[in-house]
């Protein structure tokens, strides 16, 4: 994995939904990295004396960062306390930090001519991305696109996933809506029972990219109805930022971090993730995905007890565990990779 880092600014923000804000990422120094369609950046904040990485979407083309010079971004600023900050302080001219672009979930030369894109709220972000690289470029690929939302105000790109599939018959876009569909629209939420009449299971490749729960009610449909294992990509789910257990108000726990360069001691706040603490105390492994998919944040626990979200991670097994979707449930004693 490349672990360079490059400096981007704010060219431009734009309004796209409720609390929904599109940055436009420019190179301040040399190029933009390359990307794959589907693949995200990490910003690196510095907050209060803090630095801290949160991943996201690129939902611009490939094509528009190599002839436009950009990357866009959109970003939910009433969310996270990162993406909050940002919605802030992030004005027309701001630097930032960022990595090179990264993960797995993305268009390959290797990826099959037919695509399914499945997305479930601010989700399809990288799906936006896809559709732009097969319409902007000379290929033969055709993508076909299930959106799921609950609210219609929050909605992203339905005017412009419309208007694209008006203008190439390579693209084609159904949307579902939980509350006031139009007629068009599904009324609820996808099935597998939707998708595969008007998809090619044996043929195309599948991206899902939404809530563990959309994951959780199409996967034995789509595979049943034959989508092949390695035609079928999950993208990470987001950031987990509270355990899903009662914890009590203030609760925090005693922290010990041996680090490379010595012994760091601070708190564990119950409700918040290892790793956040970890940032606090202004030491922290390394750390992209944040859900336990990259591994990068993979440390020692020589003594404690964490919660670890099944779903994202295994539990800690030889002292291992992922400070990114584990919980504090007493003191720790942690001991970071070099």
């Amino acid at each position: 994995m490349d672990h360079t880092k490059q400096l981007l600014r704010i060219s431009d923000i734009a309004a796209a939904a409720p609390d929904v804000l599109r940055y436009r990422f420019t190179a301040a120094e040399g190029k933009l990295a390359p990307f794959l369609p589907g693949q995200y950046i990490c910003l690196y904040y510095e907050i209060d004396g803090t630095t801290t990485g949160r991943p996201y979407s690129i939902a611009s083309s490939p094509r528009e960062a190599e002839e436009g010079g950009y990357y866009d971004l959109f970003i939910h600023v009433g969310g996270s306390f990162t993406s909050r900050w940002l919605g802030q302080h992030g004005t027309v001219g701001t630097t930032i930090r960022a990595s090179h672009p990264l993960g797995e979930f993305c268009i390959t030369p290797e990826t099959p001519r037919k695509i399914v894109g499945i997305s479930g709220g601010m989700s399809v972000t990288p799906l936006r991305s896809m559709v732009r690289s097969i319409v902007d470029s000379d290929t033969d690929r055709e993508i076909s696109l299930f959106c799921g939302w609950d609210d219609p105000a929050a909605m992203l790109f339905r005017e412009e996933f419309t208007a694209l599939a008006r203008e190439c018959d390579r693209v084609r876009v159904r949307f579902a809506l939980a509350q006031n569909p139009r007629p068009e629209d599904k009324h609820g939420y996808f099935t597998a029972e939707d998708i595969l009449p008007e998809t090619d299971a044996a043929e195309a490749a599948y991206y899902l990219c939404g809530p563990q729960a959309m994951y959780d009610t199409l996967h034995d449909g789509l595979t049943a109805g034959g989508v092949r294992p390695e035609r079928y990509h999950r993208e990470v789910p987001g950031e987990i930022h509270t355990p899903p257990y009662p914890t009590a108000p203030g609760e925090r726990y005693p922290l010990t971090i041996h680090t490379g360069s010595g012994t760091v001691t601070a708190t564990a706040a119950a409700e918040e993730s290892v790793l956040v603490a970890l940032e606090r105390a202004g030491v922290s492994p390394r750390a992209y995905c944040r859900s336990g998919s990259c591994g990068y944040c993979r440390s020692r626990l020589l003594s404690g007890e964490v919660w670890t979200d099944p779903d994202r991670a295994p539990a800690p097994a030889d002292g291992v565990f992922h400070p990114c979707c584990s919980f504090p449930r007493s003191a720790l004693t942690v001991v970071l990779p070099e």
